[in-house]
Order: structure tokens, then C-alpha cells, then sequence
């Protein structure tokens, strides 16, 4: 083996290792993106069930894990909806929903990129394995 070839698969090691990592870190955010859509998802259907509300109910409050209060839940008309920086504005029911919806739609575009990308390494990942192992 030359040393111009052995410096190439070198370098194609190096660049296999880096996008390997990369897949990895691409994935766990990934996976952190799915799971917020899908707290999105259930933060939805509760405020939509507390928005169908007829009495009070008594509901549990999750204080830490695995720990829970009582307490009786009521029709609620408004709620406190963190917009960053330690602010809450108060929105209907309606508004929050829309501001769950929108925040939802931004992440699943995201997720829709970061998948696009992670699919392009894992090709290039695949062709680099070909390459060293001469399949």
C-alpha cells in the first residue's frame, strides 16, 4: 500500500470516526425533539379535556417525581403561558392551544431537517465503510 492511499484511508477513518460521533449527538437530539412534540401533544389534549370541564374534578399534581398532590381542578377560561426570559402572559384557551400548535409545527420542521441531515451522514457513513472494507 502506498503511502498516498494509506494517508487517504487515514483520512477516511478520521472522517468515519467524526460522523459517527456526530450521528450519535444528531440522534439523542432527535429523540429529545420527538419527545417535546409529544409533551406538546399531551399538553394539548389536557388543556382540552380542563376546557370541557363541567364541575370540579379532582385531579394529582405532580410535585417531584413520583410525588403528587390533591387538588380540584375547575373549568379554567385562562392560563399562564411562559414566553421565555422568566415572563408569563395570560392567553384563552384558544391562544394557548394556538401557541402549542405553532411551537409544534416549529419543531417537527426542525425535526424534519435534522432527520434529512441524519440520513445524508449515515449515507456517507455507509459509503466510507465500503470504501475501507473494500465492498
Amino acid at each position: 500500500m502506498s503511502a498516498q492511499s494509506q494517508r487517504t484511508r487515514e483520512q477516511l477513518a478520521a472522517e468515519y470516526s467524526m460522523l459517527a460521533q456526530l450521528a450519535e449527538e444528531m440522534q439523542k437530539e432527535i429523540t429529545l425533539v420527538q419527545n417535546l412534540i409529544a409533551e406538546i401533544d399531551t399538553a394539548s389534549r389536557t388543556l382540552k379535556h380542563i376546557g370541557e370541564l363541567e364541575e370540579e374534578k379532582e385531579v394529582l399534581i405532580p410535585i417531584a417525581s413520583g410525588i403528587y398532590a390533591r387538588a380540584t381542578m375547575k373549568k379554567q377560561e385562562k392560563f399562564l403561558v411562559s414566553i421565555g426570559s422568566n415572563v408569563l402572559v395570560e392567553k384563552t384557551l384558544e391562544q394557548t392551544l394556538d401557541f402549542l400548535k405553532n411551537q409544534r409545527e416549529e419543531l417537527q420542521k426542525h425535526l424534519s431537517r435534522r432527520l434529512e441531515e441524519l440520513n445524508r451522514i449515515a449515507a456517507r457513513i455507509e459509503e466510507i465503510r465500503k470504501t475501507l472494507t473494500g465492498r
